[in-house]
């Protein structure tokens, strides 16, 4: 997934680029498509998804005039492509031919009508045709007693009547009491309207035709360029479609289920005594059936799902030389669900070469709990924030043809107020999950598209395009040091799927929120690497899957989960491994009554614990089962440890956008340590020691702000870190200045003393054409979107102002705080840069400050939000002010450290 644009680590190491932004295609001339395409390289990007979503001709002339183009640019530039495989989002319309040239692989699903009657009545007639629509199908027809006289069946009594349904009628003898019948239909009607005229995913044959559409007709014309410049094919999303939900429709009367021949066959073979007759309890919660056949039709169709639709695409990709990557529909837990989603998230992922995400709109600083209302609906924060890139990175950790790569689709539809600020931010969290290929959204050829922004070049316009290479270099940085090495984490998090198909179930990131608040990592783990084996093995007390070993297992609270994967978690217990069930046992046995043994095993083995949901973290900590240990919790603290070459790697990343943190960490690692700054490619001496423990030291990230703990490459430059701003940086100096030699070190002591820069500023914006425009009357630090500045400016406002040093005051270092800054800030001091700065904390090491006059300039550059307002998309989130507020601040230190 690697490609083959280089950047260089500060130590000379060379890195490919770990960037694959949407390239959204409208037909756009040659030239356009070519400039966007070396602004993409230019901006440190090396390879690229051509997005057909907008194209007026796609598998037409004009696709394969505007493929034929890119491919060649591509080329030129060694940059890699890969196709999205459709005209249409989600995946699956086959470009309107699978409706056009094989309407019968188009999506099926079974419904459900019923008639009540009284018996007994000998004799009677029904009317069953009259329930069908136009192409309908009757598939069964079965009655049943019912025992309360609502919805609760005599399971007993249940009986297929189909045989007795002609020309319509069905003619029966009623027997004595209140009796129900079902009318189960085959029907294309009553799912999500959108997706109607998509591929049945769960349907082999149907599945090929889609195939032959979309990827055979790239492969005849480009052949040669398959496994070379063409790397694959990007599935956007695909879904059962069966309502237009990200809610579950399990036991809902009025919903559809997704359906096909393949279905009905595994059913049988899945359920215990038959399915058949037991149909009509996926429309119903009365009978304690229920629970077993909604959870037999689920395990049945995620199966299907990722056989017939991702797998079979995944092996026809492998075959012909190239790869498949994308997502699925995660959304609000719909992963695990019909209607948007397949499902099951792991089994989805099973077909892909990499694992998969997206992450657009639906994660945003401080929203981590409860719900929030957006132009898409609501969102569930707590899943969004805690659980959605977790789950993705743990299925490319466990799976080792995935090679521990997990792409994520990120930063599309957040509006235009979304700079590179938020982006780091989302950048950050993402990456401190395990992410480590970011497929930014997008790069948009169309002059002023209006379609889901932000877009990072848009023809030039957007003002902080100038300064993108700095986040894309951070990137590919950080994703380069977390990739081709093994994740570690002490905790396995059992997926939620299974519990959630039948009954009260505990979504598994609650417990990876406890756990990651208290700086505890951990992966998600389906239940099939219990059932399939896949790898899995007790070593030493600890959980083996694949190239990941965890201390415990962790058991969200499950109402109920299959026989077999309950026997396992017995099986781990016994071979030593701690299972951690959250609040309570499970209660019910899937397919089992009056005989659930299974259950009381549990409860008596002493490998097994209960512990609430809020103390989990506090009973991983009591064991020593924190791989990272601090002083305390942090709530806003993350932490990731990867090995890399056989060295250990931490990356700390702040959350929050408001608190710094200031932790004293302990790291079981043996040898002196440095922090490592990706954003500006620099190592800093860690200061720290060495303890029994291991490693332990200080550590204060500001708000924004991340750092890598690891070891020193041998020919890196270490330097002497920067202090903090504001009552830290005295502190630092104090204890530096300990190390000095007093009978040679003259210098008088200016440690800790600031200036502070206020008034006097001499303020301009940038017009289109490089003019300036002064604010005369403006000398102080405001916000410039105000209503009677400038509230519809977007672009860049430089501010100028004169300091005073004494010459005392030049012999030590000279740092710069500039405060609040909306949002990217570039300081020059005397004409000498000292920095580009795209989020918090916006400090500088001030070089070639001089003896009286310096002149202090700083450019600040906003987004295009307060330009182009009124989209749908930046409507509904506060936007932030633009321009310096300050205050700023000069701090003067000794240089006591010195070079190392």
């Amino acid at each position: 997934m690697k490609n083959r644009n280089t950047n260089i680590f500060m130590s000379g190491e060379e890195i490919p680029s770990s960037l694959c932004p949407l390239f959204w295609q409208h037909g756009e001339e040659e030239s356009v498509l070519r400039e966007e395409i070396a602004r993409m390289h230019e901006g440190g990007i090396g390879s690229f998804i051509v997005e057909s979503r907008p194209h007026p001709d796609f598998l037409s002339f004009g696709w394969w005039r505007d493929l034929d183009i890119i491919l060649s640019e591509a080329k030129l530039r060694g940059m890699d492509v890969w196709i999205f495989d459709d005209n249409a989002y989600p995946s699956g319309l086959g470009a309107g031919r699978i409706r056009e040239l094989y309407p019968d692989s188009r999506k099926r699903y079974l419904s459900k009508q019923q008639i009540d009657a009284v018996g007994p009545l000998k004799g009677a007639s029904l009317q069953i045709g009259q329930w069908l629509g136009e192409g309908d199908q009757l598939f069964r027809v079965i009655a049943g007693r019912r025992a309360n006289g609502n919805d609760k069946l005599q399971e007993e009594t249940l009986t297929d009547l189909t045989s007795l349904v002609k020309d319509g009628m069905l003619y029966w003898d009623i027997p004595e009491g209140p009796w129900r019948i079902f009318l189960l239909i085959i029907t294309r009607n009553g799912g999500e309207e959108w997706t109607k005229d998509y591929v049945n995913p769960i349907s082999y044959d149907a599945v090929g035709h889609y195939i032959d559409i979309i990827y055979e007709e790239h492969y005849k014309r480009y052949k040669e360029e398959f496994g070379k410049t063409i790397k694959g094919f990007f599935i956007d999303e695909p879904r059962f479609g069966s309502a237009s939900s990200y809610e579950t429709t399990l036991g809902k009367t009025g919903y559809v289920y997704p359906w096909s021949e393949e279905v009905m066959e595994a059913l049988e073979e899945e359920y215990p005594g038959g399915m058949s007759c037991r149909l009509p309890f996926l429309w119903s919660s009365e009978n304690e059936v229920c629970r077993d056949v909604q959870y037999a039709y689920m395990n049945v169709v995620s199966k299907l799902f990722a056989r017939d639709f991702t797998g079979q695409i995944g092996k026809w990709c492998r075959s012909h030389g190239v790869k498949v990557i994308g997502h699925i529909v995660e959304d609000n837990g719909a992963h695990a669900r019909l209607g948007f989603g397949p499902g099951h998230y792991f089994r989805s992922m099973e077909g892909f070469d990499t694992a998969g995400l997206d992450v657009v709109y639906q994660v945003w600083p401080e929203y981590k709990d409860g719900f929030h209302t957006t132009p898409f609906g609501y969102l569930d924060s707590e899943f969004f924030y805690w659980g959605l890139s977790k789950m993705a990175s743990s299925a490319a950790h466990l799976d080792p043809a995935k090679k521990g790569i997990t792409i994520c689709e990120i930063f599309g539809a957040y509006g235009w107020q979304e700079g590179l600020k938020l982006m780091k931010w989302l950048t950050d969290h993402v990456c401190v999950r395990g992410i480590n290929v970011l497929v930014p959204h997008a790069f948009s050829p169309k002059y002023q598209d209006p379609d889901c922004p932000p877009h990072f070049y848009a023809r030039g316009e957007n003002p902080q395009w100038k300064y993108f290479r700095k986040w894309s270099d951070y990137a590919n940085r950080v994703c380069h040091l977390l990739s081709g090495g093994t994740h570690h984490a002490t905790a396995a998090v059992l997926y939620h799927a299974e519990a959630e198909w039948g009954g009260r179930y505990q979504p598994f990131e609650k417990a990876v929120r406890a756990l990651m608040e208290s700086q505890i990592d951990c992966d998600v783990i389906p239940g099939d690497c219990f059932a399939d084996g896949k790898g899995l093995s007790a070593e030493d007390g600890r959980l083996h899957i694949g190239d990941e070993y965890y201390d415990v297992l962790i058991v969200p609270y499950a109402q109920c989960l299959p026989e077999a994967l309950l026997a396992a978690f017995d099986r781990a217990a016994k071979d030593g491994i701690p299972v951690l069930f959250v609040d309570d046992y499970p209660e019910h046995v899937y397919y089992k009554y009056g005989d659930a043994g299974i259950l009381d095993v549990l409860r008596d083995n002493p490998g097994i614990d209960v512990c609430g949901l809020d103390k989990i973290a506090e009973w991983m900590k009591e064991r020593g089962f924190n791989d990272i240990r601090t002083d305390k919790s942090y709530p806003d603290l993350r932490c990731l440890h990867y090995e890399k070459e056989k060295k250990s790697i931490y990356f700390f990343t702040n959350e929050s956008k408001y608190q710094t943190v200031r932790a004293e960490i302990t790291l079981k690692e043996k040898g002196n340590l440095v922090f490592y700054d990706a954003m500006e490619d620099k190592y800093y001496a860690a200061g720290g020691k060495q303890i029994k423990e291991g490693f332990v030291f200080k550590l204060i990230l500001e708000p924004y702000q991340s750092l890598f703990v690891l070891h020193a490459p041998e020919d890196a430059v270490i330097s002497r870190r920067i202090p903090v701003m504001g009552e830290e940086m005295t502190v630092a100096d104090q204890m530096a200045d300990k190390e000095l030699d007093k009978e040679t070190d003259k210098r008088p002591d200016i440690s800790g003393k600031i200036l502070s820069l206020e008034g006097g500023w001499q303020i301009s914006a940038d017009g289109p054409d490089g003019e300036h425009k002064y604010l005369r009357d403006i000398t102080e630090l405001v916000n410039i979107s105000g209503p009677d500045i400038l509230p519809d400016y977007s672009g860049t406002v430089s501010y100028e102002k004169s300091f005073f040093l004494e010459k005392e005051e030049t012999l030590g270092d000279v740092f710069l705080d500039l405060g609040d800054v909306y949002e990217t800030g570039e300081v020059s001091v005397n004409g000498i840069p000292a920095g580009i700065r795209i989020c918090p904390p916006y400090t500088f090491e001030l070089r070639g400050c001089r003896e009286g006059e310096n002149r202090l300039l700083v450019k600040v550059t906003n987004t295009l939000a307060k330009e182009r307002q009124g989209n749908i998309f930046d409507r509904a989130m506060p936007q932030e002010p633009s321009g310096l507020l300050g205050p700023v601040r000069l701090y003067l230190s000794r240089n006591s450290f010195g070079e190392q």
